[in-house]
């Protein structure tokens, strides 16, 4: 991200982007050790493990609505800074857990944390930017957090080397400290809050409906269930691919790990070039497109069971994941830019909640449904998913006109007139020639 803004508006963000790389790091340290730390070093069995976490999850979807009211309230940058805050302590009273109710009590902890933050960082982040700069902040996250997960697990392999409990007490402490220092960064961010203005008064006069006004917006709530099979394509390569690959293609039990740190590798490295590419074009159209790349890694991964194995069938795995690997850089920066600038500044916290509980149920969901899949036909597996993708693609598409013209395609930048556009910036951000573009107006495309 190219840090255009002079003065005061530019520190704020690298702070952030901080804050979100020492998160990642954090998270990346604790995935590596998520069931065995309890039934290693707490000695509690698997199924107590699971279960716990299963529950603990299951607080956290209930209450993540409570989360998008407490962004309207009391301004994002101080939801997010709260819920690192509160993940952090979750991961310092793992060390202390020898039953299952402390087990229950710590993990309950950070799950109702992990569940507060994608509503109030997509908040915070349109506090700090605006129009095209939200999508490029986007990117900018996206491809950092993968560079951070990718770190933070390399550095719990270094320490579970040791295969000692003392090295998985580090880790899940080493988690605790990047959330809590990622708190303290967030916690000196200046409040982004916009202030009301005549500008702002009618396009969110919505705000004093709360969750009723989020549930009579019928093109929002459309993007939310259009969203939800797109959801499903970022738990395929974590729950079906490890199991198709190993047991399905029969080939080596370490290749999951590779085919996924090849994936986190690109994300990192693609997705700022990407979002620039795409920046100008429509959001529903970058989201539907990532959709049908999404949709043919999937045929790619079904047709790979008539191949009989080897290096032919390794190339395959690789080159389809990198397909996968597209469908991601197109879709994720433009969906999280087109939810956000698609919601009220007033009642962002709570459109963003709803929207963000089609990720939720996706992630929580994905688990049962694709291991229930996976024993009837892996191919069956593939090409439901697929499908269901194309649908949820048309089905954006469909919705495009009845969204807010400055989420479909943003405003440029104030004094970064479009190359060679004939669109006037009015126009562009939805609104009529000659009148001043906003970014917060609500005009609805005919």
């Amino acid at each position: 991200m190219s840090p255009t803004r002079p003065g005061k508006g530019t520190f704020p963000r690298y702070r952030y982007l901080a804050a979100v790389s020492a998160e990642a790091v954090g998270g990346g340290m604790y995935v590596p050790v998520s069931l065995l730390y309890f039934h290693r070093v707490a000695g509690l069995p698997l199924g107590q493990v699971g279960g716990a976490l299963t529950v603990a999850a299951l607080v956290g979807l209930a209450v993540s609505p409570f989360f998008g009211a407490l962004v309207d309230r009391l301004g994002a940058r101080t939801v997010v800074a709260v819920g690192f805050a509160v993940r952090a302590v979750g991961f310092v009273c793992y060390p202390f857990v020898h039953q299952w109710w402390q087990l229950l009590a710590a993990a309950t902890l950070v799950a109702v944390g992990d569940r507060s933050f994608q509503a109030s960082i997509q908040a915070l982040i349109s506090e700090l930017a605006q129009g095209a700069e939200r999508q490029r902040m986007i990117a900018t996250q996206s491809s950092l957090r993968n560079a951070g997960f990718g770190v933070g697990g390399l550095l719990a392999s270094l320490a579970l080397a040791a295969d000692a409990d003392w090295a998985y007490h580090a880790v899940v402490l080493g988690s605790g400290a990047g959330l809590a220092l990622a708190a303290v960064l967030i916690a000196g961010l200046p409040s982004g809050r916009v202030p009301a203005t005549a500008t702002t008064t009618e396009a969110d006069g919505k705000a004093s409906g709360g969750y009723g006004a989020v549930l009579r917006d019928r093109p929002y709530l459309g993007l939310t269930l259009a969203t939800v099979p797109l959801a499903f394509c970022y738990s395929s390569l974590s729950v079906i691919l490890p199991v198709y690959t190993t047991q399905t293609l029969h080939a080596s039990a370490s290749l999951p790990g590779l085919l996924f740190t090849v994936n986190t590798v690109l994300v990192a490295l693609a997705q700022v070039p990407v979002n620039s590419w795409t920046s100008k074009w429509r959001r529903t159209r970058v989201s539907a497109m990532g959709g049908v790349v999404f949709a043919a890694s999937f045929l790619g991964f079904a047709m790979l069971s008539a191949l009989d194995g080897g290096v032919v069938l390794v190339s395959g795995l690789l080159l389809t994941t990198v397909l996968y690997t597209g469908g991601e850089l197109l879709h994720s920066p433009s969906s999280g830019a087109l939810s956000t600038d698609a919601a009220p500044d007033a009642l962002r916290g709570r459109y963003l909640a709803v929207y963000y509980l089609s990720w939720s149920v996706a992630k929580a969901a994905a688990p049962a449904l694709f291991t229930t899949l996976l024993a009837v036909s892996a191919n069956l597996t593939w090409l439901l998913l697929a499908g269901g993708v194309l649908l949820g693609s048309l089905a954006m598409l469909r919705l495009e006109p009845r969204l807010p013209a400055h989420a479909v395609r943003p405003a440029p930048e104030p004094g970064s007139a479009e190359p060679g556009s004939a669109e006037p910036a009015a126009e562009t951000a939805g609104t009529v020639p000659g009148a001043a573009a906003s970014p917060t107006r609500r005009t609805r495309r005919s």
